[in-house]
């Protein structure tokens, strides 16, 4: 079984109002309300929890929004940095007919001092649990000193030097500078992501699919897990490729199955005993099961969109997944759009 350390550089309180209808520049009345601490870091190793996988979730959390702790799910996996200052919100409007409206702060600056401290937290997680993957997900702070956003080389390259793969989801200039960095094994885009990295829009699978091992021939990455929604995901190395999807029985909230998938993923693409169940050759990496992951991720995902939150409560009914080899000339349902982005 594997072993995953979370980072969630910008954690959130989410909070959701769910609605009958919403109809924007009016008054909306909310049925019911729910708030909790959440992340994409967070919500990766919340399914793993759930699916069995050992697993911590690292987080810097301010110290005005501690008491949230005392109220989130599965608080043992939490590794708490506190920070001065309170945490940024993200609001979901989610209207009974499953569509959801997002408002989401921008990520709180974090000092320098305290940035070095979530990294040496995070690398004493993958020491302790000999973690296979580090996962660093959702959107990069910056500091205040100088506006600049945090850096993660030290963690990257001391992370792979324990043997540890590095699986970093993120978007904009943030994502396009770390594919780039030499640094990261694994990036999981949706279709809008990867046509900006390529700078092409999409319209069929065989479009994502190329513009994938583009994605690996000009980098050094190992794997990019790409998300089409309805149209399910792509897992692609340089030598291979598979497509999978999982056919959800109700959608009632899309938010958060990308994190759900990038779970499966990590969970479960380890061939043999990983790290974290005990392989005596700690900083060898073994070998990746692209196939076995692909059927977890879109499972997981699939489940995520079931449920009204970012929290899945079990994984004992997942819907079987569909596990083939691409077909180029099936179109996108949904045609993708990329914007320009400046360098990072």
């Amino acid at each position: 079984m594997a072993a995953v350390v979370s980072l969630t550089p910008a954690p959130v309180i989410d909070r959701t109002y769910f609605v009958e209808n919403f109809d924007a520049g009016k008054v909306n009345r909310a049925s019911e309300i729910q708030e909790f601490l959440s992340g994409k870091g967070i919500n990766v190793s919340r399914t793993l929890r759930v699916a069995g996988v050992t697993t911590s979730a690292v987080l810097p959390i301010g110290r005005e929004d501690e008491h949230l702790l005392f109220r989130t799910p599965h608080p043992q996996i939490l590794r708490i940095l506190p920070i001065p200052g309170r945490m940024r919100v993200n609001t979901a409007v989610l209207e009974s007919n499953g569509r959801t409206t997002n408002v989401n702060q921008k990520a709180v600056p974090i000092p320098q001092r305290d940035w070095d401290a979530v990294v040496d937290m995070t690398l004493h997680e993958i020491r302790s649990l000999r973690a296979d993957w580090l996962v660093v997900s959702g959107s990069v702070p910056r500091h205040p000193e100088n506006g600049e956003k945090v850096d993660f080389t030290k963690l990257f390259e001391e992370a792979k030097r324990l043997g540890t793969r590095v699986a970093f989801d993120s978007s904009g200039t943030s994502l396009e500078y770390w594919t780039k960095s030499g640094l990261v094994d694994l990036i999981k885009p949706n279709a809008d992501e990867i046509a900006t990295l390529v700078r092409r829009h999409m319209h069929t699978v065989g479009d994502v699919l190329e513009a994938g091992q583009q994605v690996l021939e000009e980098t050094d990455l190992e794997v990019a897990l790409v998300s089409m929604g309805g149209d399910g995901a792509l897992a692609i190395t340089r030598d291979d490729a598979w497509w999978g999807l999982a056919q959800a029985r109700d959608v009632v909230n899309t938010t958060g199955a990308g994190d759900a998938s990038l779970a499966g993923f990590v969970g479960h693409s380890i061939q043999g005993p990983g790290q974290g169940g005990g392989r005596p050759d700690f900083g060898h990496l073994p070998k990746l099961a692209v196939k076995s992951g692909l059927t977890k991720a879109v499972q997981y995902g699939a489940l995520a969109v079931e449920v009204p939150t970012t929290i899945i409560e079990s994984i004992e009914d997942a819907p079987e997944p569909v596990i083939e080899r691409p077909d180029p000339s099936r179109e996108l349902s949904e045609p993708t759009k990329f914007f320009e982005t400046p360098s990072a």
